[in-house]
Parts: C-alpha cells; structure tokens; sequence
C-alpha cells in the first residue's frame, strides 16, 4: 500500500513544472490578446499605395503672377531705420518697417549685404521675417539676429526682396 508522502512527491513534481510553464505562458499570451483587442496588428495589413493627380485648372492661378504680385507688394514695403551691432561675432539688428501697401503683410524676406571699410560686400545673407505688418503703418522689430558676421564688417545695407501676404 502505498504511502500518503509518495502521492505528495509526485503530486508536487507534476504540479511545479506545470505552473512554472502556464505563469510563462498566460502572461505572453495576455499581452497578445491586448494588442489584438486594441488593434495594434496594423502594420500586418497590406497598405494602398497612396495616387495623387495635379491638374491645372487656369493660368491665372500659376506661380509667375503670384511672383509678379509680390515683386509689385515689395515695392510698397520700405526699412525706414536699421541700426545693427556685434555681439560675439553676432549681428542684431533693430529695424523698423513701413508698409506703404492696403493689404497685411504676413512674411517679408530681406537680403542684408555687410560691408567693409571699402564699401565691398564681405558677406549677404537672406532672411524671412515672420513678423506681420499691418497695412499702412511702421513696424518696429528689435533683436532679430541675422548670423555670425565677420570681424571687418563696417556696414550694412538691407533690401527688401519679396513679401507673402
């Protein structure tokens, strides 16, 4: 007859890997229902190749007339005072913009040309001003940095080449 520690042993040594093997399992197999239940499997699906069409509808609405109008608009739009100093190799400047124009000006792109001390371009940068400028009045900008400027730099003119309304 058989003991009641022999069933025990063996009871045990059936029962351990048992649970060693489903508390390694049903942890994984949580994790996989999960990620289906919220749809996470996406990146299995085949995805459409995306098509795109452009179609010209008229010439009005072509790039060179929108160009030509902003040429006409930059024009309108005036640096009344730019006063600029060093700070580190460092050009900032202070400026402020007329716009002579009845529309908004939303971007004013500037091309500031550094001279010097023979009034020869050292270096020209060109920048987009992101300040708006209400029509038909002066606009003070103060701590635009243009970029690092070389040491023999004496002087600066600026020119305002083209504006987005």
């Amino acid at each position: 007859m058989p003991s009641r520690r022999g069933k025990k042993n063996k009871f045990k040594k059936v029962l351990i890997p048992v649970v060693k093997w489903a508390s390694a399992i049903i942890p994984v197999c949580a994790f996989i229902y999960i990620l289906y239940y919220y749809k996470q499997f996406d990146f299995l699906k085949k995805r459409d190749e995306v098509k795109s069409q452009t179609e010209v509808l008229s010439s009005g609405d072509s790039l060179q007339e929108g160009i030509g109008r902003s040429e006409a608009l930059a024009a309108k739009i005036h640096i009344t005072n730019n006063e600029w100093h060093q700070v580190g190799g460092l050009a900032i400047h202070n400026m402020v913009i007329e716009n002579a124009s009845a529309t908004t000006v939303k971007n004013v792109e500037v091309e500031f040309k550094y001279l010097n001390d023979v009034q020869a371009v050292v270096t020209s940068k060109v920048i987009t001003i992101k300040t708006p400028l209400p029509a038909k009045k002066s606009t003070k900008i103060s701590g635009l940095s243009v970029g690092y400027v070389n040491n023999s730099v004496v002087g600066c003119d600026v020119k305002v080449l083209s504006v987005k309304m």
